[in-house]
């Protein structure tokens, strides 16, 4: 009797072993691919097709996701190698192209933006700007006034404990 129930636990655990290699959208024949994106394993590229049809899932890895220290590899390392470098290439593309377009490497501030920037270099602050477009950037109302010679800051008050914000446009 204990050897048929060691026969029986040996035969689940092949079956089992089986059923995670075997194609999960045919699951007639043996896996050969595991999708980058949802891990799914698949054994022919009709069934890849099938299961990005199936799960609308574009076969990438999201490169933000969070991997924990004891799954990362050298796999891990070199795809977040090579997510850098396009970064790095789709940046310096960007460079070249705002050169060809304006004639200056980096963007231009406005003129009132270039007016507070000196007012409040010259009192000894050090101000640095969001590109336009960012949220922050436009909520932002600083201005400097040239007649007066008066600048007037934009503060956000941020109380954390009471999760209150406060925009000050003095």
């Amino acid at each position: 009797m204990g050897e048929q129930e060691g026969k029986e636990t040996t035969n689940s655990k092949e079956a089992s072993s089986l059923s995670l290699l075997l194609c999960e959208e045919c699951k007639l024949k043996e896996s050969k691919y595991k999708c980058p994106g949802c891990s799914i394993r698949s054994c022919s590229l009709p069934c890849v097709k099938a299961h990005k049809i199936r799960t609308s899932c574009t076969g990438k890895r999201d490169h933000t996701h969070f991997v924990p220290l004891s799954q990362f590899d050298d796999n891990l390392l070199i795809s977040d190698y090579n997510m850098l470098e396009d970064v790095k290439r789709v940046a310096e593309s960007a460079q070249r192209m705002r050169f060809k377009l304006t004639g200056f490497p980096n963007f231009r501030l406005p003129w009132h933006l270039k007016s507070l920037r000196s007012a409040a270099a010259s009192r000894g602050t050090r101000i640095q700007f969001l590109s336009s477009g960012m949220s922050k950037r436009e909520k932002n109302k600083s201005s400097y006034d040239n007649r007066k010679k008066i600048i007037s800051w934009t503060i956000e008050w941020r109380f954390h404990p009471a999760d209150v914000v406060l925009i000050d446009h003095g």
